[in-house]
């Protein structure tokens, strides 16, 4: 047990003489479980008047975590607080959410972002790395400086290997072996554990089967046996792999061709998540070049049509309108399946609060007068949808049916229109109407060509060899 007697002293020795708080990444697997507890263990052989800088333990939850990591993670979070009110430490555990404007559902149901790929992966930024920047950077206007303490290990995957050696000659000019944050300023990365193999941790882990904080390794052992693949380590930069196969992973990932960790889970009985399984792959097949046509605009959220670059192909945009309400609908199926099949009967796979501003988005955005989430909600729940109060002019599904009719014999595209009118009812009753004609003529200055006539007009006929 040397070398783990030398990384405590190690996290002592940088605790003591850097004099700055610590920000421990916990993601719930081996590697930031193994971390947490050596850095509890060194710290707690410190007396009381030498722990001066505080120990803030971060988990982020995406809000589309593998059900089983949420409630485990959850829990932690709990018990570190709980036991750490008991115990000698400065410290305390936060869980992490992105803002609700930048949920995975927000973007992709709401917005059309199309479902991550490797080529587009929007999902990291705004689901891991900026909820943990925002927490850092408010630690450090408090602070000065901090620590962010990681569990990353070089062997874990090529990709962190690399990582690690572009980063070695930084780390060997600090006398502790710190590395500059790679984008926050006052901020400093630790990764104690980063030369211990994978066989080191479980070594340590069965071997003090008990964490300060009440849970038990075993049980975190019988999650990895339960299911393949790593674990998804905490997200500082974009470096980091997909980690979609994971058991740490989310479950709607669409960065990975078999999420096995899932299907491993259904095969040893939890048929329960079948639904998640099914929905992550029928996203993806939304991915495939042959589908990009069938699920997406042939313009981009901002109205304008683009190519792929030296070719005659359409870059397709968001997601259609009409597939956005089946995600929607596939969503809340899924829901109502797990809450009566699941082990938790409230388990929500969308909130209300992201539902609302879906409703919003699809307001302004799709002229959606057939105000589609209530419906939905209230024909797949059940429920009555819980609306709140709106002021203002209100246009419904007759209202959109006769706009369509007029624009018919009129050979004007309705939608134009219609976003015409959203444009002027959104400054309805405003005793200023300052910009609406540069708003207005945004939308005129859009593309309103149809498909087939921006290729045939302005690319000539496709060459699919």
């Amino acid at each position: 047990m040397d070398k783990f007697n030398k990384i405590i002293s190690n996290i002592q020795r940088v605790y003591l003489t850097e004099n700055k708080p610590f920000v421990i990444g916990y993601s719930g697997g081996k590697d930031s479980t193994l971390t947490l507890q050596l850095v509890w263990e060194a710290l707690s052989q410190l007396s009381f008047n030498k722990l001066i800088n505080n120990i803030y333990v971060i988990s982020v939850d995406t809000l589309v975590e593998t059900p089983y990591i949420q409630s485990y993670i959850d829990h932690t979070v709990r018990s570190i607080n709980e036991y750490g009110d008991k115990s000698i430490l400065p410290i305390s555990a936060y869980k992490l959410i992105p803002k609700i404007s930048e949920t995975f559902w927000i973007n992709l149901i709401g917005k059309g972002y199309p479902a991550p790929s490797q080529t587009f992966r929007w999902c990291t930024q705004r689901l891991k790395i900026n909820p943990v920047d925002f927490f850092i950077q408010d630690k450090v206007a408090e602070s000065g400086e901090v620590i962010v303490v990681l569990g990353a290990r070089s062997s874990e995957s090529s990709s962190r290997s690399q990582v690690f050696s572009n980063k070695e000659e930084e780390k060997q000019k600090h006398p502790n072996r710190l590395s500059l944050h790679p984008s926050l300023e006052g901020a400093y990365v630790y990764t104690p554990i980063e030369d211990l193999s994978s066989d080191a941790v479980w070594q340590y882990l069965y071997s003090n089967p008990s964490t300060p904080w009440g849970s038990n390794n075993r049980d975190l052992a019988a999650i990895y046996q339960n299911a393949s693949g790593g674990e998804c380590p905490m997200v500082i930069d974009t470096s980091t792999p997909s980690c979609g196969n994971s058991r740490f992973g989310c479950w709607i990932c669409t960065l990975v061709g078999t999420d096995t960790s899932m299907e491993n889970l259904i095969d040893s009985g939890e048929e329960w998540m079948i639904p998640l399984i099914e929905m992550r792959d029928f996203l993806r097949t939304s991915l495939f070049p042959e589908n990009k046509a069938k699920f997406r605009e042939y313009k981009r959220r901002n109205g304008n049509v683009y190519f792929v670059k030296d070719t005659n192909r359409i870059a397709y945009g968001p997601y259609k309108f009409e597939w956005k309400k089946e995600f929607l609908k596939m969503l809340l199926i899924a829901q109502k399946s797990i809450q009566q099949n699941g082990p938790d009967p409230s388990y929500q796979l969308i909130s209300i609060d992201e539902l609302k501003l879906i409703r919003k988005i699809w307001k302004e955005e799709d002229h959606d007068w057939e105000d589609s989430v209530p419906k939905i909600y209230e024909e797949v729940i059940g429920n009555k949808f819980p609306l709140d109060f709106e002021d203002g002019i209100h246009f419904n599904t007759s209202d959109f049916a006769l706009l369509e009719e007029i624009c018919g014999s009129e050979n004007l595209p309705s939608e134009l229109v219609a976003r015409l009118i959203d444009e002027e009812r959104k400054l309805h009753g405003m005793s200023k109407r300052s910009g609406i004609l540069a708003k207005l003529d945004r939308v005129l200055n859009e593309e309103w060509r149809t498909e087939e006539q921006v290729i045939a007009e302005d690319v000539g006929p496709i060459d699919e060899n």
